[in-house]
């Protein structure tokens, strides 16, 4: 990351539609809430720090601006951390300080291993990228990481007695979270606020548990999503199931909408810029972040100066 220099003075923000050329006209009666301010300041200043190591997600304000509001609580640690940072060093520290640093690691230098054991750590590695990679504490359950065989397959896993004892279900609720014991091997993931663990049976009568949202959805297919009011829903992998996350984008004024499959946080009602790149205004950062227009000054964050190919045609601050 690029060092800076500790945030001085609180920002200034005004909002403006982001544009390749630089001549952003201001908007009337733009966006001021405060919650937003603060989000697109840290942005600004997350993705002036980034580097080549850091998730995707961190290299533009505007990704990094959509990634907060819809992560906030189901990646609370980080995004609290993330938030609070005042210079580049404390962002370092935020990301690179994390427990799946050590899957991200791992799952770079063995493409194609699915998961392995790094003492009573379970790493995963899930999706395309390594960003998406994951460490279990086993420990955390009572338990330790090792392998079970499944017929010729060799299954890792946390194996926890206490947690997944002999003849337990191989699906339960343990109050709003989703307990799973197959094969000795436990798993445990919370539901999200504002949705619950429910406990039934499949068509063949075996035990199932799930969250569910609010108005009682529950997630079959990995990858799709949903919005309830301004509540959105993601479905993501959880062991062999498809787990439930949520983000509340009414907390912070924003709505929910879904395209292309996938849910974001965004401006309610029509978008008050473009989604062009980042741009360069004098000292000034200005992009468009989920269809609302804000404008950062450099200075401000601790940097000097505005850099219009900072991030490869995308402007950051240096």
């Amino acid at each position: 990351m690029r060092r800076v220099t500790a945030i001085g003075a609180p920002l200034l923000v005004a909002v403006a539609c982001a544009s390749s050329t630089n001549r952003i006209p201001d908007v009337p009666g733009a966006e001021t809430n405060p919650a937003l301010v603060r989000i697109a300041r840290q942005c600004a200043l997350v993705a002036s720090c980034a580097d080549a190591h850091d998730s995707s997600a961190f290299r533009t304000p505007q990704s990094c601006f959509d990634w907060y509001v819809v992560n906030a609580r189901d990646e609370a640690p980080l995004a609290d951390c993330v938030m609070k940072a005042k210079s580049c060093g404390d962002l370092t520290s935020c990301t690179h300080a994390r427990a799946d640093l050590l899957a991200e690691s791992f799952c770079k230098a063995h493409p194609g291993v699915l998961s392995a054991c790094d003492g009573d750590k379970l790493l995963t590695c899930e999706g395309d990228g390594s960003s998406e990679s994951t460490a279990v504490d086993c420990a955390s359950m009572g338990g330790t990481c090792g392998e079970r065989k499944n017929g010729g397959l060799v299954v890792r896993g946390c194996i926890a007695p206490k947690t997944c004892p002999a003849n337990a279900p191989e699906h339960r609720c343990d109050g709003d979270a989703v307990v799973d014991c197959e094969d000795g091997i436990a798993d445990r993931n919370a539901c999200p606020p504002g949705s619950k663990c429910v406990a039934s049976t499949d068509a063949y009568g075996a035990p199932t548990a799930r969250c569910r949202s609010g108005a009682g959805r529950e997630c079959t297919l990995a990858g799709s999503a949903f919005c309830e009011g301004d509540v959105a829903y993601a479905c993501v992998q959880n062991g062999r199931f498809a787990g439930l996350h949520s983000s509340d984008c009414g907390a912070i004024g924003l709505g929910c909408v879904v395209r292309s499959g996938r849910v974001s946080c965004t401006r309610r009602g029509p978008p008050s810029c473009s989604p062009d790149p980042a741009s360069c205004l004098g000292d000034e950062l200005r992009f468009c972040a989920d269809g609302i227009p804000f404008r950062v000054s450099c200075k401000e964050i601790g940097m000097s100066t505005c850099d219009p190919a900072g991030g490869g045609g995308e402007a950051l601050c240096k």
